[in-house]
């Protein structure tokens, strides 16, 4: 099993569909393929040998797809980092999973240039396009010493595909390692799920992360569909590319779809070409899903899980969703709440949300110690979310356990109170965490962005929360500012907020 022949198939029966569109680029099946057999065996040529680990740090380009599925080809283990990291993470990542090549573009060159003398095991930088020279190779001199009729000798469900890194919410982010069966088997089941052979699916979140990678890009491929790869998400070219290319699913992250609620020509655009959007990463406010619903007139799916989980452990197509949750286990993913004692909870009680199966990854790059905290020895991934489950097995996401605010003694779970406030009509965007509070502990504070041209009080936003939630999940305080730290996945950054609050508690 090796997952770069996931097209296989359709390079076979459809060699000049579509496979990739990129702007003005259009990338058919068999000239992909083409491109994936040619930078496999190129690599090897380089002087990388099976089991090396090789680094891509690109946005969201074509590139990506290709460097990422020619790695596995070769053999090679594949580590994605993040595009929107900096020099010290880089570093870090690099360092730990011992990298021995980074495939990297003009722009974040002279972050590997800076780190260059910290990393041990760094010896070939290849840099996209025709340029190279110094220490650095081309990607297109790659490409021209590869050969179209290279084939690897095989590759089991068991070998180690790719190393992707979590985004470390406490302390340094710790490399996932998922295997080809992973990666492969979330890849075919998320696509026979959601994808039909005549889908064009516009992925518009990023794919340096799993569920842009895997599950949407990688997901359509297996279907034989065509995908649209956008290098940064802005509101309205998303409007423009869905009026000029079609697609019938977009695949997104909340605050995408917030923003594009909120642009002022949504009236006028004909944007009916797209049948259902899918969501992750964070959890979807009711509300939203229900704007999506009546005025985008796009039916809507979600789907739960994590870098962990390959990523994606549950989801239901969209003739099968309920609002507010994110599914059932998806093919042979069993998921279940337990309590603080690890007890299995019953349907409508809230604990911490587990999954185990094929999708459950094999843990954390040298960290047994924190790779047993959360992956237990019958083979259940404990996720951090705080969920329910109903009678028929469909999961609803309550929280990250982590971001729970303990109000003396009352539970108040962060995004439940984002949901009520996001109806207030000033408000674009906002996060809750909880702040310092010397008689409970702690306390909720709001950082809010407001529409342009708006303006807003503390007491305007405590009075139209007072009538919506009990007292104790009524902001404390509330911080205007211009924009929400988000990471390029959508997730609020609520621990840079957090930190600062709690610095000298």
């Amino acid at each position: 099993m090796n997952v770069s022949r996931i097209i296989k198939r359709h390079v076979a029966e459809q060699p000049e569909k579509t496979a990739i569109i990129f702007g003005d680029r259009r990338i058919p099946y068999a000239e992909l393929d083409r491109l994936i057999t040619r930078t496999a065996d190129g690599l090897l040529k380089t002087g990388l040998v099976r089991g090396d680990v090789l680094s891509l740090f690109l946005p969201s380009l074509p590139e990506l797809i290709i460097g990422y599925l020619g790695t596995v080809r070769a053999g090679l283990t594949v580590n994605v980092v993040n595009a929107m990291l900096r020099e010290q993470e880089v570093s870090y990542i690099l360092n730990d999973c011992e990298s021995r090549a980074v495939i990297v573009d003009d722009s974040r060159l002279p972050i590997i240039e800076a780190v260059m003398p910290d990393l041990v095991s760094l010896e070939k930088i290849i840099v996209l396009g025709d340029s190279g020279g110094g220490r650095c190779v081309s990607f297109a001199s790659v490409l021209k010493q590869g050969c179209d009729r290279f084939e690897l000798e095989g590759t089991k469900g068991s070998d180690l595909c790719h190393l992707m890194y979590t985004s470390g919410t406490t302390g340094w982010p710790k490399g996932v390692m998922a295997t080809h069966l992973n990666v492969w088997h979330n890849a075919t089941e998320f696509g026979k799920v959601h994808f039909r052979p005549d889908d064009i699916t516009m992925v518009a979140t990023p794919i340096f992360h799993c569920w842009g990678l895997i599950n949407g890009t990688f997901g359509t491929l297996s279907r034989g569909g065509t995908v649209i790869t956008v290098e940064r998400f802005y509101p309205e070219k998303a409007l423009d590319a869905i009026e000029r290319l079609r697609p019938t699913v977009f695949q997104g992250v909340p605050p995408m779809y917030n923003l594009l609620l909120k642009q002022p020509d949504l009236a006028g655009r004909d944007i009916s070409s797209v049948v259902f959007c899918l969501s992750a990463a964070t959890k979807m406010p009711e509300n939203l899903i229900r704007q999506i619903e009546d005025t985008l007139k796009w039916r809507y799916a979600e789907a739960w899980g994590l870098t962990e989980s390959s990523c994606v452990g549950t989801t239901a197509p969209y003739t099968e969703t309920r609002i507010g949750s994110c599914g059932r286990g998806m093919d042979d993913a069993q998921i279940k709440v337990v309590d603080e004692q690890g007890k299995t909870l019953p349907p409508g009680e809230q604990g911490e949300l587990c999954v185990r199966g094929t999708c459950v990854t094999r843990g954390y790059l040298n960290k047994p110690g924190a790779t047993a905290e959360v992956f237990d020895p019958d083979g259940w991934f404990h996720a951090g979310d705080i969920a329910v489950m109903d009678e028929d097995g469909y999961a609803y996401i309550v929280d990250r356990k982590k971001d729970m605010i303990n109000v003396g003694g009352e539970k108040v779970f962060p995004s439940e109170v984002e949901d009520m406030m996001l109806v207030h009509p000033k408000i674009k965007d906002l996060v809750i965490v909880g702040i310092p509070d010397e008689l409970r502990g702690e306390a909720p504070k709001a950082f809010v962005q407001l529409n342009e041209g708006e303006s807003a009080s503390l007491e305007e936003i405590r009075d139209f929360c007072k009538s919506r939630m009990a007292p104790y999940k009524v902001p404390v305080a509330v911080e205007f500012v211009d924009e929400i730290p988000r990471s390029a996945a959508g997730k609020a950054l609520r621990r840079l907020l957090r930190d600062k609050e709690w610095e000298g508690h």
